[in-house]
């Protein structure tokens, strides 16, 4: 993968939001797809306007994504456009996983189907359940397999939609519109009652253990909820969210000088912010590479506000090496027995080169003893 410029830190959110608006657009409005042996074919109507983003769109990515090839192909008869994407083994996922996350969790009001049908929910709000479980974070992570296989047991229902940001972004709005996302009271009654067994919901939200002003919220609406957080190693776990960054056109610098340059962007955030303590601007929420990554710091919040037993610690590494145990860990929380998912697979994977070893030890050393401080807390072995 060729490495963005590390001179271009002046280069401000505008035009990178813009990128993203252009990625967002083509993800979300295609008329059909089809998957294909190496990737994924996106269908569009043949107009100027689409073929001005779906070329946008290939210039944009072609620069950040070599190892990925973008075509368009006619259906003249049709007056239809294939927007193909294909490239080596994790394409066809990284596709899929890009597309079900925008639809379903960035820009979900652009969805007339989605729209409507959580206007319906809203009117029953009153009688839906609020969620018995919170996967809180952290952010690439793996909270979506995470999320998919639990929401596989059959004493689990799940919301509309993973994640909801309604103790973030959202939380202006009503219980009752936080509530329309999940099952009604009815539901768990009949599921109840027809096999004797616990009937429970939840969502994923993986930037709630980020922000520091979400502890509280959650403690105010749902006390006895069951909090579970998946903790990957830092160091990876920030290749992995710049990476993410890079394809969606929200990051223009090479991931070392994005990592030298994350104070400085942070601080320059925090000087415009209305509320500094919130920590919810554009920098902070797609810049904080290696503040994601001081899990102790944000884990000391929830612990201040939840009682130990009320928060499950798990690792992203577990989950991939022994998926089976990593979640009986987390039905045990529940007081549910283990039940097997269909299958166990990655989700929203994708290709990137290899971390190089220099910016990889400089980071180790950056974590070691906010990772120390972390096994202390959980009373373990050093977790990375």
């Amino acid at each position: 993968m060729s490495k963005p410029s590390d001179s271009n830190l002046s280069a401000g959110p505008p035009n990178l939001q813009v990128r993203h608006k252009n990625t967002e657009a083509v993800f979300t409005g295609c008329v059909e797809t089809v998957e294909l042996d190496d990737g994924y074919g996106l269908c569009y109507p043949d107009t100027p306007a689409w073929e001005e983003k779906l070329e946008a769109f290939m210039s944009d990515w072609r620069v950040g994504s070599p190892n990925m090839h973008f075509s368009l192909r006619r259906e003249v008869d049709t007056h239809r456009v294939w927007l193909e994407i294909t490239g080596p083994e994790g394409t066809k996922q990284f596709v899929e996983g890009a597309r079900y996350m925008l639809t379903s969790h960035l820009n979900p009001a652009g969805s007339l189907m989605f729209s409507l049908r959580h206007g319906l929910r809203f009117l029953t709000s009153p009688l839906r359940l609020k969620p018995d479980f919170v996967v809180i974070g952290a952010k690439k992570c793996g909270t979506t397999a995470l999320y998919d296989y639990m929401t596989q047991h059959p004493a689990i229902a799940p919301a509309l939609k993973k994640e909801i940001y309604y103790f973030n972004a959202f939380h202006g709005r009503s219980q009752y519109w936080y509530r329309a996302f999940f099952p009604t009271l009815f539901e768990r009654m009949m599921a109840e009652g027809r096999t004797g067994q616990p009937f429970l919901t939840g969502e994923a939200t993986p930037d709630y253990l980020y922000q520091r002003e979400c502890p509280e919220r959650v403690r105010h609406l749902i006390p006895k909820a069951q909090l579970i957080a998946i903790l990957r190693n830092p160091v990876d776990r920030a290749y992995s969210f710049y990476n993410h960054n890079l394809r969606a056109g929200l990051e223009t610098l090479s991931f070392e000088a994005a990592i030298d340059a994350e104070e400085e962007r942070l601080a320059e955030e925090r000087e415009r912010m209305v509320d500094p303590d919130r920590e919810n601007g554009f920098a902070f929420m797609n810049y904080s590479y290696k503040a994601r990554g001081v899990y102790m710091d944000q884990l000391a919040k929830w612990a201040d506000v939840f009682p130990g037993k009320q928060l499950l610690v798990l690792r992203t590494e577990d989950l991939h090496a022994d998926p089976e145990a990593t979640l009986r860990k987390a039905f045990d929380a529940l007081d549910l027995p283990y039940h097997a998912p269909s299958q166990f697979r990655k989700i929203n994977t994708a290709p990137y080169d290899p971390l190089e070893p220099h910016v990889r030890r400089k980071l180790e050393d950056h974590f070691a003893p906010h990772n120390a401080r972390l096994a202390e807390f959980l009373g373990t072995d050093p977790l990375w």
